[in-house]
């Protein structure tokens, strides 16, 4: 073409593939470090390097390591194309692997391939970095009008590390919805085109990148390029319309580079991709304009019933989530108005007839259909009942909750949340129903773990109705494991005080000093205790 251009260092054709995957692996044996000395060494380490950490900034002015790590990733995509994707992100390195297993399996997913889903990490994108600023400016003043702008802060380093992070309980399915299911039922990067907030961005500060995949005259429009790209970039349209790849799906993974017997395809700066139309044509989509309206609705009902779901679901989590129930609920749909149905290479209907594994299948995406319904449900109610707590009205919130609640307390959910477990003992305290208080306060116990805040609460409800031996030896055992607790040591103290035994606060609050010497609350219990 003429056009002057940088090239990268060549690398060694049919070894990018092997470099890239070292890359990966090097960053997730990095990510395994940090934990490991974490968890080993315990203290001060640097906050989570984990774009999601971002959030704290838009809604909290902090800046952590996250928040500056996504700012550097953003920056290096303007300039050099998304390449951070193909080459660090570790949700890409989880799809990429299982989709490695399939393929020796001999499953080989197809991409599934839609028109208004592909919105979804933009929106997704702003919801979570956008939305917080939004509100602060247009809504809180009507809303909540006492919140106040934050004052931008740093905190760089942690000593609770996994704070943010998913229970190992939740990491489990997290691993297997995002991983083994997206890329069965969505292809080999079905996440990152449907799912991932952060490609929301990274897509378009893509376009206006002028690092790109381009050609040179030895290309024979083979097609190889574009069987070998797992990203389901149309490569060798696109590069004989354009010289170049324009869509901003191409993680720069160099695996169409490598598929090339010609040596026709390289990595360079060029021009960018804006204005340049990408190389799909209308028939490729699977699913027609009217069926993707139902598509994008289900996604997002599914994500908001799931998100937050018994306050155990994270968010990308719920994006996996409900990206695969969509898609089975889809593919119900299809067994119900199509002749014929088929799930990679199994025909689930032929000529009308549903075949045994269709009929599997369709009670799976019946089953599935009603589990988005009982979530949406579960959630409604929870929202009923804050609701009616706002309003005064404690009864009506009472029975929104317990509707909300485990089947076994009578509701319609298969666990408890948390959340509400507090909310309703809170109201069965303001009732004098103190035994169902204390109940629910010991479950809400049970489910986070370890956490001072919780403990505390159930100390407080244990003063009002337990002996006075049950509940210093509530405390006691409680302190003597986790001494660091300041929220407990304070509460301990001033109940001690209240119960006149005055000698043993003093010594309650010595102790408690003594493993805190930098609490300022308890400072000040102790100096109060002296006079």
């Amino acid at each position: 073409s003429g056009t002057s251009d940088i090239s990268l260092a060549v690398i060694p054709k049919r070894k990018r593939r092997r470099l890239r995957w070292t890359v990966l692996i090097l960053v997730q044996v990095l990510i395994l470090l940090h934990v490991g000395l974490w968890l080993v060494f315990g203290g001060e380490t640097i906050t989570p390097i984990e774009p999601s950490e971002g959030m704290e900034f838009v809604k909290n002015g902090v800046i952590n390591a996250g928040t500056i790590f996504f700012a550097l990733a953003l920056i290096s995509t303007w300039i050099f194309g998304r390449w951070f994707c193909g080459w660090g992100c570790h949700v890409v390195f989880l799809q990429d692997w299982c989709y490695a297993l399939l393929r020796k399996s001999g499953i080989r997913p197809k991409p599934f391939r839609v028109r208004l889903l592909g919105w979804a990490p933009l929106f997704l994108g702003l919801y979570m970095f956008v939305w917080p600023l939004f509100y602060r400016i247009a809504l809180a003043p009507w809303l909540q009008p006492e919140l106040q702008w934050p004052t931008i802060t740093t905190d760089l380093t942690t000593s609770n590390y996994w704070e943010s992070f998913v229970t190992p309980l939740m990491a489990v399915p997290f691993l297997f919805i995002c991983g083994f299911a997206t890329v069965y039922v969505l292809g080999a990067k079905g996440f990152c085109t449907y799912g991932c907030p952060y490609g929301g961005f990274f897509s378009p500060l893509d376009r206006v990148s002028s690092m790109r995949v381009r050609v040179n005259e030895n290309c024979q429009q083979c097609g190889k390029c574009t069987a070998a790209c797992t990203s389901n970039v149309r490569v060798h349209e696109e590069v004989h319309i354009h010289s170049m790849v324009v869509d901003s799906g191409c993680m720069k993974t160099m695996d169409c580079i490598d598929a090339c017997p010609n040596n026709a395809l390289s990595v360079g700066f060029v021009s960018s991709a804006t204005g340049k139309k990408i190389a799909r044509k209308t028939q490729n989509y699977d699913v027609t304009l009217a069926g993707e309206i139902g598509i994008a609705a289900t996604f997002v009902i599914g994500f908001f019933s799931f998100r937050g779901l018994y306050a155990s679901v994270p968010m990308l989590m719920a994006v996996g989530m409900s990206l695969v129930s969509t898609w089975i609920i889809w593919k119900g749909v299809q067994l119900i108005k199509e002749q014929n149905v088929s799930l990679h290479r199994h025909q689930l209907k032929f000529h009308g007839v549903i075949k045994p594994l269709g009929k599997l299948v369709g009670v799976f995406s019946f089953l599935i259909l009603l589990f988005v319904i009982q979530s949406a449900a579960v959630l409604l109610l929870g929202v009923a009942g804050n609701a009616s707590v706002k309003n005064g009205d404690l009864q009506r919130a009472l029975s929104y909750y317990k509707l909300s609640g485990p089947m076994i307390d009578g509701g319609i959910g298969f666990a408890s949340n948390p959340n509400i477990d507090l909310a309703m003992s809170k109201i069965y305290e303001t009732k004098g129903e103190l035994q169902e208080s204390e109940r629910l306060l010991r479950r809400l116990n049970n489910f986070v773990g370890e956490d001072q805040r919780a403990m505390m609460l159930l100390g407080q409800n244990l003063q009002l109705h337990r002996d006075p031996q049950f509940v210093q030896r509530f405390y006691l055992d409680t302190l003597k494991s986790n001494e660091h607790w300041t929220l407990v040591w304070e509460d301990y103290v001033a109940w001690l005080r209240r119960a006149g035994r005055h000698e043993e606060a003093i010594d309650a609050s010595f102790a408690a000093n003594t493993f805190n010497p930098r609490a300022p609350r308890l400072q000040l219990q102790w100096e109060l205790l002296q006079k």
